[in-house]
């Protein structure tokens, strides 16, 4: 009996243990990133490169737009432009990486507080098709008639029949706004970051690999749609054929360095991603951002500001400078 009591101890010492590194941790995290944020707005000038009234049906709002030198080496051999279009209204280029750290439970306290803290909100991957942009991400929304059991208990074989699954989808609900959004006005999110992949390889053929690099991992994202791969409700456990959002884009993108690098072109990650999650651990949106596989390419804020006696909606658009 006492045996058996000091194990329950050693386990609840064990368990807070890690609640108080994993908070601390955190901690450690969300502040890292606040700065790294905070210096990539401070790199652009106080005044905008370019401001535009758009008129959205009832609405107007400014759209600014702020330009940040590139100063990194990431950066520096960067040779892509953030925006896809010259007219800069389309945000990133295919592979790019969107992420928020806020998710989308504003409405429930506590546990909108506690996910964005931990997790972060959401991460998605975009790829350009016909000039318009698709966003490959996996979303984890039962559908009616569905439960969570139902994706726990499932053994995420394709085509399993459940609706939360990794999606591709035409709708930009990051940049383009909506009378049908709750949160933001006319925007989903108030907050999301642009995250670009280094390019891990070295010497002549740097670019053509690289090249592969992003389009290995999109073709991976794009295989895992076509099998209706479903959500991951339970996170770290029975991986290898689920996925939720952070960890699918740590892991399309480990399968493409795999096939690429090291020509193993069956490769299949079926736990966590070591790219892209340098902790190695439950891949947050945190990870995502913080990793040496990454670094950030744009960040967008929508504030209210008092212009001319009038509240007005301002959308703030931080990017590095055109390079092409």
């Amino acid at each position: 009996m006492r045996a058996f009591k000091l194990i329950i101890k050693i386990i609840l010492i064990l368990a807070i243990m890690g609640i108080v590194y994993s908070f601390f941790f955190s901690v450690y995290e969300n502040i890292k990133i606040n700065k790294m944020v905070s210096d990539f707005k401070n790199r652009a000038a106080e005044t905008p490169t370019n401001e535009t009234e758009i008129t959205f049906q009832d609405y107007t709002y400014l759209r600014r737009y702020f330009e940040v030198p590139r100063e990194t080496s990431y950066e520096l051999a960067d040779n892509k432009n953030v925006f896809y279009d010259p007219k800069k209204q389309n945000l990133g280029q295919t592979g790019d990486i969107f992420a928020t750290l806020k998710s989308p439970f504003k409405n429930i306290p506590l546990i909108h507080q506690f996910v964005s803290f931990y997790y972060g909100g959401h991460a998605a991957l975009v790829k350009y098709e016909n000039n318009r942009p698709y966003f490959l991400e996996a979303v984890g929304f039962p559908d009616a008639g569905e439960s969570i059991f139902d994706y726990i208990f499932n053994d995420g074989k394709p085509n399993s029949g459940l609706h939360s699954s990794v999606n591709k989808s035409s709708v930009n609900n990051w940049q383009k706004p909506s009378t049908a959004y709750e949160y933001h006005d006319i925007f989903y999110r108030d907050k999301y970051i642009g995250l670009r992949p280094v390019n891990p390889f070295d010497g002549e053929n740097a670019k053509g690999l690289y090249d592969d690099y992003i389009n290995q991992a999109v073709e991976s994202a794009e295989q895992k749609h076509q099998d209706e791969a479903i959500y991951n409700f339970l996170f770290f456990l029975n991986m290898r054929n689920k996925y939720y959002c952070s960890d699918l884009v740590s892991r399309v993108y480990e399968e493409a360095y795999e096939r690429v690098y090291n020509n193993n072109e069956e490769y299949k990650s079926k736990g966590y991603a070591k790219r892209m999650n340098d902790d190695r651990f439950i891949t947050s949106v945190q990870d995502l951002i913080l990793s040496k596989d990454t670094f950030i390419t744009f960040y967008v804020e929508i504030k209210k500001e008092e212009i001319n006696g009038q509240e007005v909606v301002v959308e703030n658009i931080y990017y590095l400078e055109d390079v092409i």
